[in-house]
């Protein structure tokens, strides 16, 4: 319709340039016009449904959803692997950036492509020639628009990058402040920021220069197309082989198709956001999930079991385990030690699968962990950690994660068997206290609690601890230690532990040294032999005990 439109205009030129002008006829095209341009209107109104409807919403929702099912499903190595502000960004700018201006982009796509075919193909009858030098003309664009693309899509990435990782530094900076004011780091010193912060700059400095000098190209080729008509057209009717209003008509047409493609010449960078946008959040949909190897089956018992397990972290070299082969018997305490780096978390992580090995297996109650289902297998663990999250929920919404159909009651039991139904109720709201952000409102052995009753409540088979008493004072590890004692009845019951007087009563303890078990044995057994690292642990312990300032 808006190609019919453009060519309507010579009609109206040859009946006001004719002798006499022919108004009536004039008029005529001016009413056919309008016509079009009704036709065109509504064509514009319906086919931009997606954005007064409910269609570019859902389309956004629904990658959304798919991203968070596929979060749910990424191997927490891989997951660990991304920046806090690459995540968020995948979820939250690239789907909008991706979505929300494709129609408005495949629209002009089109405008650009079909009016001017419409056109040319309506000139032939007007003016072949003129049809011939628009259709050597317009393709001229194309190197123009492959440049762009070509340059936009590199600057665009880098920017997304560069966005994202200033994002994460954001973010690391915001919650490192108390600890960067203590070392006066607030201000320029902040090195990593403040250097996010001037790439970042620097890069969009670059894309507005790349973006003015194609701008400048797409004026200079309207340009040269006007002055290109203009001539040819003066000669053609100074020697009486075309009219006037045929000349006319074309300078008008030409200007008003130029206008869309310099627009979209323009607005390319869109395009390359788009494509950046795009990317990553393919480059998370496409990250494959742990296989869960057929016949799927479920563990009976709950020993654990490890056979000759290798693994090395993504990224690096050395190993994290070698060669590891361990037997954590069912409903009895295991306690794991040793330096450092020595493999001890990777044990914990591997069993619930944070990422399978490279070589060896790892079974439970006699089935291999890859043959049961990601969902059946969480079911299996309870984690309490060193350091606990709490979600910015209210605590009696916190306790509930662990089992989302838990009534009321369920909740506060779980409480009271964790030792914290007692703060909780000198709370404000009791227990629908919101913990503020990470449980910022609350103290390090009142998060600990809450953490225990969260695990307490969800009664898995198997429970681990993450050394939850290290960073406690003493009243708070006494009443943690207690809320323990009520999570590990009848539970296989793994411990990681750096103050091994707290697990001196485990029924076996398992000293790891670079990523390979180098003793066995309980904690009487192990200290017989005055040559065990378990032994040098244990003295070094004692040691610091009686540490002093001189």
């Amino acid at each position: 319709m808006q190609g019919l439109t453009y060519l309507s205009i010579y009609g109206v030129m040859a009946a006001l340039f004719s002798s006499p002008a022919n108004a009536r006829q004039a008029w005529g095209w001016f009413g056919l016009m309008a016509v079009f341009v009704l036709i065109n209107g509504f064509a514009r109104w319906f086919a931009h449904d997606f954005d007064y409807g409910d269609t570019t919403a859902n389309i956004t929702q629904n990658m959304r959803a798919n991203l968070g099912k596929k979060l749910r499903t990424m191997p927490l190595e891989v997951l660990g692997s991304y920046k806090t502000g690459d995540l968020n960004a995948s979820l939250s700018s690239s789907v909008d950036e991706s979505v929300m201006m494709l129609g408005m982009i495949s629209g002009m796509f089109i405008e650009i492509v079909l009016t001017p075919a419409v056109v040319i193909s309506g000139m032939f009858f007007i003016d072949w020639r003129m049809a011939l030098l628009l259709m050597i003309i317009m393709p001229l664009s194309i190197p123009l628009y492959r440049r762009k693309r070509k340059s936009g899509i590199h600057e665009k990435t880098e920017i997304a990058h560069a966005n994202s990782a200033l994002e994460s530094d954001i973010i690391e900076y915001i919650q490192g402040l108390p600890v960067l004011r203590t070392t006066n780091q607030t201000g320029k010193n902040a090195n990593r920021l403040y250097r996010g912060i001037i790439n970042v700059r620097d890069l969009q400095r670059s894309s507005i220069w790349g973006n003015i000098i194609n701008m400048v190209m797409a004026d200079m080729l309207i340009l040269f197309a006007l002055v290109v008509i203009a001539i040819s057209g003066s000669i053609w009717v100074g020697n009486g082989t075309m009219s006037i209003a045929a000349i006319a008509a074309l300078l008008v047409i030409v200007s008003r198709l130029m206008e869309p493609l310099s627009l979209f010449l323009a607005i390319t960078s869109v395009l390359d956001l788009m494509n950046a946008g795009f990317a990553r959040v393919k480059a998370v949909m496409k990250t494959p999930p742990l296989e869960v190897v057929r016949p799927q089956s479920r563990a009976q018992r709950f020993e654990i079991v490890f056979k000759n397990v290798e693994f090395t972290y993504h990224g690096q070299t050395e190993k994290a385990l070698n060669k590891c082969t361990i037997k954590i018997p069912g409903q009895a305490m295991t306690a794991i030690v040793g330096p450092s780096g020595s493999g001890k978390t990777t044990i914990t992580r591997l069993m619930m699968r944070y990422a399978d090995p490279q070589s060896g297996s790892i079974m439970i109650g006699g089935t291999d962990i890859r043959q049961i289902s990601q969902k059946e297998l969480e079911s299996y663990f309870a984690v309490v950690f060193q350091d606990v999250y709490l979600f910015d929920e209210s605590i009696i919404e916190n306790i509930r994660m662990a089992k989302s159909g838990a009534t009321d009651e369920q909740v506060i039991q779980a409480a009271k068997a964790a030792c914290c139904h007692e703060f909780i109720n000198r709370l404000p709201d009791g227990y629908h206290t919101a913990v503020g952000d990470i449980g910022g409102s609350l103290s390090g052995g009142e998060r600990q609690r809450i953490s225990i009753a969260r695990a307490i409540l969800k009664d898995a088979p198997i429970v681990i601890l993450d050394e939850p008493t290290a960073a406690l004072d003493t009243e708070s590890e006494v009443a943690v230690q207690k809320a323990i004692d009520t999570l590990v009845k009848d539970k296989t019951v793994i411990v990681i532990a750096h103050r091994l007087s707290t697990i001196a009563g485990a029924d076996q303890i398992f000293v790891i040294d670079n990523g390979e078990l180098i003793e066995t044995g309980t904690h009487t057994s192990l200290l017989e032999n005055h040559g065990s690292k378990y032994y040098a642990l244990w003295q070094a312990q004692l040691n610091g005990k009686k540490w002093n300032i001189g």
